[in-house]
């Protein structure tokens, strides 16, 4: 792990102590990161699972939607590499499929923005069998796509809908597009993660990480560990849409490029993912939430559950600042100690990082 400033880290180590005690939660972790100076500080509390090893600050937590930041950006580096352009319809990507008149002309932009008319998920058949069945997950995400695509959206195309569904179908379309017969898990690793910062992506991977445990309400009631076997996500299929895990370490010099910096994205490509869409009334861009704080400065931002954890993101262009909380549960505890922790280091970020 990159050098962090020690009583910053321990600081930000008594809040999450005094926030896991409060809210009875297994573990937490928080980074806060700069473009100029990296990590800042990094702590994590607790445990990898209720009454297993303590958590390190290596391990890697599950992001959920924090995913879909990074598959738009995936799709942003087809486009500087040429194998794609922003507008691209669906029509022109499943070019010679069957396809509902009312998909055809659905562009890349409207499924990044929630606004394709996409249902909110995959039907419930898809989720608990299909989904399942143990064939390669690439043939899993191209049939469940191309099922999808035959049948009419069930929402109005324009209209904010948020869709992991329509970021499945995102997913597929970077495997289309490509050409090269990678999956969308491999592209992410050359595209995203193999031209990231030096350092940024440690801990990268999809579905439940190795060390630390999810964890869902038990029967009667406090939290129960759910392992690390294919029930402790979604369906693999749901990659594009939510199952990247990453360590703290890795993940925020991951977003640093947003801001500006040394190792700040192309500005064309910044500006297109960060702008709301489709216009500035708009409150969400490609997989960030786009608010503004009480200064008046924006903040972009997301969250992402698979149920069993909850990760949250916040990116301040001014002071120029990455925060990332996570856990390893879910419910109102996990989002009261969460949204505590996140209030708490934006306010130390715009005091002490001016």
């Amino acid at each position: 792990m990159a050098e962090t400033n020690p009583d910053k880290s321990g600081q930000i180590r008594t809040l999450l102590d005094t926030a896991r005690d409060k809210h009875g939660l297994i573990g937490l972790g928080a980074v806060i990161a700069t473009p100029e100076d990296g990590l800042i500080a990094l702590a994590v509390s607790g445990d990898r699972a209720r009454g297993g090893a303590v958590l390190q600050t290596e391990d890697a937590w599950h992001i959920g939607s924090n995913t879909k930041m990074l598959t738009a950006l995936g799709w942003a580096r087809l486009v500087e590499a040429g194998s794609a352009r922003w507008g691209l319809t669906l029509g022109e990507i499943f070019e010679g499929e069957t396809l509902h008149p009312r998909w055809q002309d659905v562009t890349i932009e409207e499924l990044l923005a929630h606004r394709s008319g996409a249902a909110a998920n995959p039907g419930a058949f898809w989720m608990m069998g299909a989904a399942r069945n143990g064939d390669p997950v690439a043939q899993q995400r191209a049939r469940l796509v191309a099922g999808t695509l035959q049948k009419p959206p069930s929402g109005k195309r324009g209209e904010f809908t948020y869709s992991n569904l329509g970021y499945i179908i995102a997913g597929r379309a970077m495997e289309q597009v490509a050409g090269t017969g990678e999956t969308y898990e491999e592209l992410m690793r050359r595209l995203v993660i193999g031209q990231a910062p030096e350092g940024a992506g440690a801990g990268f991977g999809f579905g439940p990480p190795d060390a630390i445990e999810g964890h869902r309400g038990g029967l009667f009631g406090g939290l129960k560990p759910v392992g690390t076997g294919p029930s402790a996500d979604n369906a693999a299929a749901f990659a594009s849409a939510g199952t990247v895990h990453i360590s703290l370490a890795g993940h925020a010099p991951l977003l640093l490029p947003f801001l500006d910096g040394p190792e700040a994205l192309p500005e064309a490509m910044r500006r297109k993912l960060m702008a709301p869409y489709p216009d500035g009334s708009a409150d969400y861009a490609m997989g960030w939430g786009v608010q503004t704080g009480e200064d008046g400065k924006p903040v972009y931002l997301h969250a992402g559950s698979n149920t069993m954890w909850l990760s949250q993101v916040v990116v301040l262009p001014e002071p120029g600042v990455v925060i990332i909380v996570n856990t390893n549960a879910a419910g109102k505890e996990a989002n009261e100690a969460i949204r505590e922790l996140t209030g708490e280091l934006i306010d130390w970020a715009k005091e002490d990082f001016r």
